[in-house]
């Protein structure tokens, strides 16, 4: 099959990754072009190991910016230009678009196309995308498929109850399998953000009088100040943004992963690199989905509280590396795309 996968005119596909949507479409596309498609994705740029083709959409040489009628910045106004290119892009040598976007203009342009289309949500409803996501189903007739049971549910009263799930993967062979060691310092992944709670992650390091190893990029530059910077010490540390590689190395060093977000987490990518590198995993409900949840190596609680996870830290740090591993081989990215494709030729076939 031909297959154009969308992302966005501006958005990177270069590591580090903003995000677990960036990961997913690199990985997913190379792993197509690897079952035998032809895969081409709109955006910004990507690395150029990978297997796909990128279709970039260029900046207007003329100024962009808009100081009345529609005040905007050059920054914003080029982004719009280039997302409202999509609207004359010529798709119909393809046999399914796939698309990965939270752009509003992406979606008004691609309303108006004939060729089959799926969405994946990546994201909880909120009424932008909720009214986004609508207008584009109903005007395009696209496929929509959540990236966990959780979201399903959580999308259901506003797309319909016929909503498939396709969970996401990895690609294993992405991450080293690493016999852990038990003396292992602590590692906590993601954005540095108050949803994602790396504060839980700091209090019961410091309680255990454990180290702490922090990665990942500062969305919230006041929180970063105010609940990360002043507990950093010898034994807490931050890291910054890292590569897949960079991070595959530190979880080489630890004993355990910790999974904090009070918010819930649409799938939780980290989780599963972090046990095909062979370490456990303990969290809280909300930032670990049901379909990650394992009594040994995956252990999640019904709390938000640090203090709930002391035990089943315990508990998971006595695991094998190997277990680890072969949960998450569940999760493998073959099996991933595998189910996209036949989702691709269903709807390229117009059976809904």
């Amino acid at each position: 099959m031909k297959i154009l996968i969308v992302a966005g005119p501006f958005i990177s596909l270069r590591e580090p990754y903003n995000g677990g949507t960036e990961a997913f479409i690199v990985e997913h596309a190379n792993e197509l072009v690897r079952l035998g498609h032809s895969v081409d994705v709109i955006a910004k740029d990507a690395d150029e190991k990978n297997l796909f083709q990128v279709i970039e959409f260029k900046e207007s040489p003329l100024s962009m910016k808009d100081d009345s009628y529609r005040a905007c910045s050059e920054e914003l106004g080029q982004k719009h230009f280039q997302t409202l290119q999509y609207g004359l892009f010529d798709v119909t040598n393809y046999d399914v678009i796939h698309y990965n976007s939270f752009i509003p203009e992406i979606y008004a342009a691609g309303a108006l196309l004939k060729t089959p289309a799926i969405l994946t949500l990546h994201l909880p409803p909120t009424e932008k995308f909720i009214l986004m996501y609508q207008f584009f189903i109903k005007h395009s007739r696209a496929l929509p498929i959540g990236i966990s049971q959780r979201m399903s549910e959580q999308w259901k009263p506003f797309l319909g109850n016929d909503l498939a799930v396709i969970l996401n993967g990895i690609p294993l062979k992405n991450w080293k399998l690493n016999q852990r060691k038990s003396d292992g310092y602590l590692l906590w992944s993601g954005r540095i953000a108050k949803e994602k709670n790396v504060e839980a992650a700091i209090h019961l390091a410091n309680y255990l009088n454990k180290q702490l190893k922090i990665v990942g990029p500062i969305f919230n530059t006041d929180y970063f100040k105010n609940h990360v910077e002043p507990h950093l010490n010898e034994n807490i540390e931050y890291i910054s943004h890292v590569t897949q590689q960079k991070l595959s190395k530190l979880a080489a060093g630890a004993s355990a992963f910790l999974a904090t977000a009070v918010w819930e987490e649409p799938f939780g990518l980290s989780t599963i690199e972090m046990l095909a590198s062979g370490l456990p995993v303990v969290g809280f409900y909300t930032a670990i989905p049901p379909e990650l949840r394992h009594e040994k190596v995956c252990i999640a609680v019904d709390s938000n509280d640090w203090r709930d996870l002391i035990k089943p830290l315990d508990i998971a740090e006595k695991s094998t590396f190997e277990a680890c591993r072969d949960f998450a081989s569940s999760f493998d990215m073959t099996k991933t795309s595998e189910a996209y494709v036949k989702i691709y030729e269903r709807v390229a076939k117009n059976i809904q």
